[in-house]
């Protein structure tokens, strides 16, 4: 077993290609590139309990993954638990797969740097986090020494304090209720109990039974309002979850059972609305993909 030496310079060059050819490789690799970044202690550590953690530096903690499957939020929500009560650190996440939407959302709430390695141990950065902090240090330019001047000729003026800068929040920063999914939510739950007692509906099984199933996607609307922590566009998702509860009535509407073209219909909204939700969601990324780590 290998180690590195921490107490690297850090350079405005990357870090040397190497290839990855075990979890090793992946651990010692992530560690370089933070060193790069201006971590110049970050040392990766095989093969112990590290609790989730595999590169650790003074300022910064990082997990390296290597397999092939995508990385969710469980995995994320790890790395952040283990870094405990050291909330002034930064968080790494490294994987030669690629991540799942859930987990790119946990990332940007919780400034998580997410980053995906080739086998060539290239980095390329996922997210906004990744972009800000995976950039090498500014080299520090020595400058001469000022003259000093004469006590009698300087003329000392009073200090004006430098004007506090405003930091205006990101777009993950803002929290609370999303309304609009909660009202979106009531109205398709006040419908649900309507539609059943309407007199060109003949409820399957039963009145009750078609209720409940049209107040799924509501409560799922109205629980996802109050608990939503970010600001992205919600109107081709919530045109999408329009149309599947409009497809779900349809289905528990036995008046309706005998129309081909009602059955035609249901297929395309379920089609439609599968298109808008998938349209909806973050990129993600694709990247190498490896075996899984033993």
């Amino acid at each position: 077993m290998t180690s590195e030496n921490p107490r690297l310079v850090t350079s405005a060059a990357p870090p040397a290609r190497r290839q990855i050819q075990s979890w090793q490789d992946a651990e010692h690799n992530a560690a370089a590139w933070m060193r790069h970044w201006g971590f110049s202690d970050a040392q990766a550590k095989p093969g112990g309990a590290d609790g989730g953690i595999d590169v650790r530096a003074r300022r910064a903690l990082g997990q390296v993954k290597y397999q092939a499957a995508a990385v969710g939020r469980p995995e994320l929500q790890n790395l952040f638990g283990a870094r405990g009560r050291d909330m002034h650190k930064q968080l790494f996440f490294f994987t030669g797969s690629r991540y799942a939407a859930t987990g790119i959302e946990y990332a940007d709430t919780n400034d998580i740097a997410l980053f995906v390695y080739a086998l060539d141990g290239a980095m390329t950065p996922v997210n906004k986090v990744a972009r800000r902090v995976g950039k090498p240090p500014a080299p520090i330019t020595p400058q001469a020494p000022a003259r000093l001047l004469p006590l009698t000729s300087v003329a000392i003026t009073p200090a004006t304090p430098a004007p506090r800068p405003t930091v205006s929040p990101g777009p993950h920063a803002s929290k609370g209720p999303r309304w609009g999914r909660i009202v979106l939510g009531l109205v398709l739950a006040v419908t649900a109990v309507a539609v059943p007692h309407e007199s060109t509906v003949i409820p399957w099984p039963n009145a009750m039974v078609m209720t409940v199933g049209l107040l799924v996607i509501p409560v799922i609307l109205i629980v996802w309002g109050l608990a939503a922590t970010n600001q992205r566009s919600f109107v081709a998702t919530g045109a999408g979850l329009v149309l599947i509860d409009l497809a779900l009535a349809w289905m528990l509407n036995r008046h309706l059972w005998g129309n081909t073209v009602s059955w035609i219909l249901i297929t395309v909204a379920l089609g439609v609305a599968t298109l808008l939700i998938r349209w909806n969601a973050p990129h993600r990324p694709t990247g190498p993909l490896a075996p899984e780590r033993p």
